[in-house]
Parts: structure tokens; C-alpha cells; sequence
């Protein structure tokens, strides 16, 4: 007797955790909100490719999420503006043999975001989410003036940068 309710527990708090770790929060944007326009993003920065490179992840990103949908300006609910508006890096690590000689950076996107439900019939917009500062970053090896790395790198921190705004956007009340 003691073996089965020890037995039957035991299935009990494994289907109770196996239950918890495929339990997903899901939205807090409103169903009639998910029909997103999204414009190239600009960009600010000086980094050659970087705007494409966003623009580009960011339409993965919406897709692969599954919340947003994305849609042409006049069918759309809400609108996400981007503006990239600085590029950075910074070494990380050094040789062993030279502290003057850096082998690891990371590199950073920063972007403007704008995420708003669009007005009509002379409505202003009504603005879900706003920051003036979004990072993305990712860490590459490489010389500071490896254009090879840094073009490596830069798919990999707009990839970062996208799932922090489309997080933002769909987690927006």
C-alpha cells in the first residue's frame, strides 16, 4: 500500500514537472494589436551593413516568435520603428604574451525603438513601448581591424538585439 502512494506521488511531481517546464507565459499584447508594420531600419551608427543586417533579423525573429505578424503599412495595427544609432566595441580579452595586443571583443548594437499601436482617422499613435536605448552584443576573436570578424559578428548581435525588441514588443501592454 505504502509503495503505491509512494509511486503514485512520485508520477504525480513528474507530470506536474514536466508540466512547468513546457508552460510558456504567451503575450500580453491584446490579439487585435499583432499586425505589425515594420520599415527598413535606419541607421545612425556609421556601421556599414548594420541596418540591413537588423532589418532582416528582426523579420526572423518576429516570425520565429509567432506572436506578431508582420503586414503591409495599410493593414496594419501597430507600427515598430528602429533607428540603430551606435556601433561599438571593446576588447575583452588580450594575448598572454602582450597586454597591448587584444584576440577577444565585443561588440555592441544600441538602437532606438518605437512600438505603437497606429492612429487612425486623425487618432495620434498610442505608443506600447518606447526606449531611447536597446543593446545587443555578442563577443568575436579577431584583431580590432579584422573587417573579416567584425562582418562575422554582425549578423550574430543583430540577431541579439532583435530578440530583446520583439521580447519588448510582445511583452508591451
Amino acid at each position: 500500500m505504502k509503495k503505491s502512494i509512494f509511486f503514485s506521488l512520485l508520477a504525480g511531481a513528474a507530470l506536474l514537472c514536466g508540466c512547468a517546464t513546457e508552460y510558456k507565459l504567451g503575450t500580453t499584447l491584446a490579439p487585435e494589436l499583432c499586425d505589425v508594420y515594420v520599415p527598413t531600419v535606419l541607421n545612425e551608427s556609421g556601421q556599414p551593413e548594420a541596418a540591413r543586417h537588423l532589418t532582416r533579423e528582426l523579420h526572423k525573429e518576429i516570425r520565429r516568435e509567432g506572436t506578431l505578424r508582420i503586414v503591409p503599412e495599410e493593414l496594419a495595427a501597430t507600427r515598430l520603428d528602429v533607428v540603430i544609432t551606435s556601433y561599438e566595441q571593446e576588447a575583452v580579452t588580450y594575448n598572454k604574451d602582450s597586454t597591448q595586443d587584444p584576440n577577444r571583443y565585443r561588440m555592441y548594437l544600441t538602437a532606438r525603438v518605437r512600438f505603437a499601436k497606429i492612429g487612425r482617422n486623425g487618432q495620434p499613435d498610442e505608443v506600447l513601448f518606447e526606449r531611447s536605448s536597446v543593446r545587443g552584443d555578442e563577443t568575436f576573436d579577431g584583431g580590432s581591424q579584422s573587417l573579416a570578424f567584425k562582418l562575422r559578428c554582425l549578423p550574430e548581435v543583430a540577431k541579439d538585439l532583435s530578440e530583446t525588441i520583439v521580447d519588448a514588443c510582445v511583452g508591451a501592454w
